[in-house]
């Protein structure tokens, strides 16, 4: 398949959705954090005409920084074959914000996603989903596949953060909360770090991306550097035993391939495959998005009606 020929117009027959995720019964983090937080959400389907299909859903997480349309490059040729919702985190896009710095910590996004699934899939969790999730997001995913609230029943990590602790040197952290203070910080950070191809290839950087950079709110942009990064979500994960696909890239600057290896993939069950993707930077679905779109419906059709499929080689580059 030519995915350059048969890229769809990003967000054709996609609609937002606006979900209110209640409060747990349990606080997930301290408990003066939100009662609860409304989140957009681009959707690929009707809901009432696909309430029968038994294929799972993909539902997309986005990166520190970035929002649903992150995956616009990527998600349509995804959505031509399945039902995709594509989530702005809390404080990132069109959701709400936290209402206190605390309230963005893995447990609380992990929570939301779990209320986006039961409200937004059809038939509630009749087809499973599939997780996929960017950087801060693949750690967001890996939590919700532990936590078993949900029928997870495949992971694509992309670029993923560890699911272990990294505590970063005080300035290391000052400089990253900051790093989004600015449309010069921010596009210096979105040419020179997180992607490859807009840098060495000339190509024009989407104007999204600037733009949802600038648009988290404070408490977002701070809490990732500040202590999100530092959060361990890795407990039991090598218990999770579903089908997991793992793509690094080959410029990744920010979760090199080595550290994606040994970090990621290390602390995964051993069935769990990893693709490093050449001619991409940390944000593979802007560089590269007919390759993780190829990548992510081939891990879906691979999943067949059984839901289950053991890879034979645990790393391969293309």
């Amino acid at each position: 398949m030519n995915m350059a020929q048969q890229q769809p117009r990003p967000w054709t027959s996609w609609h937002a959705r606006t979900v209110q995720v209640p409060a747990a019964d349990q606080p997930t983090s301290k408990p003066d954090v939100d009662a609860e937080v409304h989140l957009r959400a681009m959707v690929s389907f009707s809901g009432e005409d696909d309430a029968q299909d038994k294929r799972p859903t993909i539902v997309f997480l986005h990166f520190w920084g970035g929002s649903a349309r992150t995956w616009s490059l990527a998600a349509p040729a995804v959505a031509a074959r399945f039902r995709c919702v594509a989530v702005d985190l809390r404080g990132w896009g069109g959701s709400a914000s936290a209402s206190s710095a605390e309230g963005y910590s893995m447990a609380d996004m992990a929570r939301d996603m779990e209320g986006v699934v039961a409200e937004v899939v059809p038939g509630g969790r009749q087809g499973g989903v599939v997780l996929v999730g960017l950087s801060m997001g693949a750690k967001v995913a890996m939590l919700v596949a532990r936590r078993r609230v949900v029928n997870v029943v495949g992971l694509v990590l992309v670029s993923p953060a560890p699911p272990g602790p990294l505590v970063l040197p005080e300035s290391m952290r000052e400089q990253q909360v900051h790093a989004y203070d600015g449309e010069e910080l921010a596009r210096a950070a979105a040419v020179g770090v997180l992607t490859r191809s807009f840098g060495e290839e000339n190509k024009e950087l989407p104007r999204f991306v600037v733009e949802d950079m600038l648009g988290g709110s404070a408490g977002a942009k701070a809490a990732w550097p500040m202590y999100g990064m530092a959060e361990d979500v890795s407990e039991g994960l090598e218990e999770v035993k579903i089908p997991i696909l793992v793509l690094a890239a080959d410029g990744d600057v920010v979760e090199p391939v080595e550290r994606v290896r040994e970090k990621v993939l290390g602390k995964l069950h051993e069935g769990a495959r990893m693709v490093v993707l050449e001619g991409s930077g940390h944000l593979s679905p802007l560089d590269v998005p007919e390759k993780v779109a190829e990548h992510v419906i081939a891990f879906v059709e691979g999943l067949g009606s059984g839901g289950r499929f053991i890879f034979e080689d645990v790393t391969t580059y293309c």
